[in-house]
């Protein structure tokens, strides 16, 4: 990355951080709230260990990276429903426009059910039950940066803007938050590749009673390449303000099968449950299956210690451009 992109990317970091965040160790696990704005939305950025920075290109980029959105060529939608442990279910959809030759408009919703809960007093004695929900609404745009852009690299950026909300059954509360990505594209006489960056959760958290909490603020910094036709390889750093930093990978090879027909499996690892679940919880496997412009993806998430795992299915939609433009593959 040149020089003066990477000294703005440090400067963009160290501004938007909350004053607090100078620990970004283990001593700060459980001390945010919104802990479902770290819920990944897509089942093949899943598979890859999470490792999605700069690889992000479809309506799930709002998640990922906002930067992704702006290669998009017209349309883009994708839905993914994901079953965890007990009764927890996790949706999530998006959809993004392309507005004109530069420029990329997309729209988020995602819910997450907690199942029901028993209620209990004082004593420990049961009352009833309550049913927690989690809501996010939220819209992004993607920006192909065409003045920083020329035959060496291509440059977009992007931010996303959110409102979340909670209600317990007891109780309730509202918040906002904010990403900002970058994305950048480098071409060489031997193998192109992608280094992305994005600075999730910024923003005023849900306030319960009294106390507002701190939104789940992270930094994400990861690079792409396709060293073969059909191989994809990803490597990320993640920085956590709640947790210690840790890394993600994840391996994608696909094949056509036959015309309009791309078949393809997945692997990743991502270390942010290492001490807490163990080794085997840091494993992803995923697979896909793309006719023409419909995408199916599955992937698979063990639990570790849990004894147990997660399914997350998911449906994409994505429109090739009409006609050649600045933003497709060299």
């Amino acid at each position: 990355m040149r020089p003066r992109l990477a000294a703005a990317l440090l400067v963009l970091a160290g501004a938007a951080l909350p004053a607090g965040a100078v620990d970004f160790g283990r001593a700060a696990v459980g001390t945010t709230g919104s802990e479902f704005l770290l819920f990944d939305t897509s089942a093949r950025g899943i598979g890859l260990g999470g490792a999605m920075t700069a690889v992000s290109d479809d309506a799930a980029s709002l998640y990922w990276n906002p930067a992704g959105l702006a290669k998009i060529p017209r349309l883009s939608a994708t839905f993914m429903h994901s079953q965890y442990a007990g009764d927890i279910t996790y949706d999530a959809a998006s959809y993004a426009q392309r507005v004109n030759d530069t420029s990329v408009l997309g729209l988020g919703v995602r819910y997450l059910d907690g199942g029901s809960i028993a209620q209990t007093d004082i004593n420990g004695a049961t009352v009833g039950s309550f049913h927690p929900r989690s809501y996010v609404a939220e819209a992004g745009w993607g920006q192909s940066i065409y003045d920083l852009s020329d035959s060496e690299m291509d440059l977009s950026m992007g931010v996303t803007t959110r409102v979340i909300r909670t209600d317990l059954g007891v109780a309730s509360a509202t918040g906002f938050s904010s990403d900002l990505g970058v994305l950048s594209r480098f071409y060489t006489n031997s193998i192109n590749y992608d280094m992305g960056f994005a600075v999730q959760n910024l923003g005023s958290g849900q306030k319960f009673g009294a106390v507002r909490d701190t939104l789940p603020t992270r930094l994400r910094f990861g690079g792409a390449v396709r060293p073969v036709k059909g191989l994809l390889l990803s490597l990320e750093g993640v920085a956590p303000i709640n947790d210690a930093p840790y890394g993600a990978a994840g391996v994608e090879y696909s094949v056509e099968v036959e015309r309009g027909l791309v078949a393809s499996a997945r692997a990743g690892v991502d270390t942010l449950t290492y001490q807490s679940l163990g080794l085997s919880s840091t494993l992803r496997f995923g697979m896909g299956i793309k006719f023409n412009d419909l995408s199916f993806d599955y992937a698979f998430v063990p639990m570790g210690v849990l004894d147990s795992a997660t399914h997350r299915v998911s449906v994409s939609f994505n429109l090739p451009a009409k006609i050649s433009r600045r933003y497709r593959e060299r």
